[in-house]
């Protein structure tokens, strides 16, 4: 549909107008006579618009004597009118002809580098191996091999599980999936005991091999044996078996944060002023257009870039940094005791739940206040049950 829709405006069409009596034998003519009509629309009981070609207008003429029908053109669409009507504006012509030409050689560069999930690699560094593989701001974007770069990138960086590199109009996209970190496993064949890597309160024991040693409900701390790794005999004067012990082992934990309740907070507050510094981005050089100092003891800085393009892919080489400077008030708040208790507590809960693991499963939290030397504390306590057992060798520390 859309290369019939082209094709058209290629060639040329016009929108008429078509009145008589005979409207139905006017269409079958034109069927019958190979004469292409499209976006039939009856208005009236006489009347009815529809497109025809260019060269299928001028088939229309003996048609509309043999159904006493008028035609009449209400407008004229296609590439050909177009030029019809610029051809005596030579200049304008020539300067749109040299501007696709100059458009076109900039969209067959890299302008931006785009990368997406990494989190423990730093964009800076798969950019600079992107830049040694040849991608990179400024070059032909038909030499890039993105094949070539991904099994690049694979071999040379570890942490990769996976990379896709793909060109979309002046960009290229890298999608990165980092490999998570595997815990250190002890080879099988070695004997090992699986010890507490933290205090807490045995809830389950599930040993896959090896001696249980502890049991439900019994507090355990860190390092202690959970499930050994050597098997007395029940024969006596039979040594000892020693295997390579696993199982799961999970217990009840804690995690405690204390903040101190003040009853005040600064708040920043903006006021009102602000003061913007302007820079021209220019083949991915950046020049001071304005050079604006912000004159503020405290501000917010927000930075702004305008990328021109052609949609959200073909971007070009040129664009606008904008650095607006938000004048701030440092104003102290005075809090009452219930709202300052509350915020301090807050804090203490979101320190503690930084020190815990996002498979862990939380069961419950208590908050609880002291004082010390004259200042009240919020204290946050944060129950969980998780599995605590790591293996370590026999005899090792």
């Amino acid at each position: 549909m859309l290369l019939i829709r082209l094709w058209n405006f290629i060639k040329g069409y016009v929108i008429i107008i078509v009145e008589g009596y005979f409207l139905e034998k006017f269409i079958n003519i034109c069927i019958h006579r190979q004469i292409f009509l499209w976006h039939i629309k009856r208005i009236k009981s006489k009347e009815m618009t529809l497109k025809v070609s260019v060269k299928g207008f001028k088939l229309l003429r003996p048609v509309c004597r043999k159904t006493r029908c008028r035609v009449r053109i209400i407008r004229k669409k296609g590439l050909p009118f177009i030029l019809s009507r610029y051809k005596k504006r030579k200049a304008f012509v020539a300067g749109a002809v040299i501007f696709i030409f100059i458009l076109y050689g900039l969209t067959s560069f890299i302008w931006a580098v785009e990368i997406e999930g990494n989190e423990r690699i730093a964009a800076d560094v798969l950019r600079e191996k992107l830049a040694m593989l040849g991608a990179k701001p400024g070059v032909f974007k038909y030499t890039v091999d993105t094949d070539k770069i991904v099994d690049s990138l694979m071999m040379d960086i570890n942490e990769l599980a996976w990379i896709g590199v793909s060109l979309r109009g002046t960009k290229i996209k890298v999608k990165v999936v980092e490999r998570k970190p595997a815990p250190e496993l002890i080879a099988r064949d070695v004997p090992c005991d699986v010890v507490a890597e933290k205090d807490g309160v045995i809830k389950m024991v599930i040993a896959k091999e090896g001696k249980t040693l502890v049991k439900e409900g019994e507090t355990v701390s860190k390092g202690q044996v959970l499930i050994g790794g050597r098997v007395d005999s029940k024969v006596e004067g039979v040594e000892p078996r020693y295997v390579h012990a696993m199982g799961e082992v999970i217990a009840r934990t804690w995690y405690e944060e204390s903040k101190i309740v003040e009853n005040f907070i600064i708040e920043r507050v903006r006021t009102g002023k602000v003061k913007n510094r302007y820079s021209l981005i220019l083949f991915n050089k950046r020049i001071s257009l304005f050079f604006n100092n912000s004159s503020y003891e405290n501000y917010d800085k927000i930075d702004i870039i305008k990328s021109f393009g052609i949609g959200e892919d073909a971007v070009l080489p040129f664009g606008i940094h904008i650095e607006k400077f938000y004048e701030v008030r440092l104003d102290r708040r005075e809090l009452d005791e219930e709202e300052a208790r509350q915020l301090a507590a807050n804090y203490a809960y979101d320190a503690a739940l930084r020190k815990i693991a996002p498979e862990t499963k939380i069961i419950g939290t208590n908050v609880s206040w002291k004082e010390e030397e004259g200042k009240l504390y919020a204290v946050v306590v944060v129950e969980c049950e998780e599995d605590i057992g790591i293996q370590r060798e026999l005899g090792g520390m």
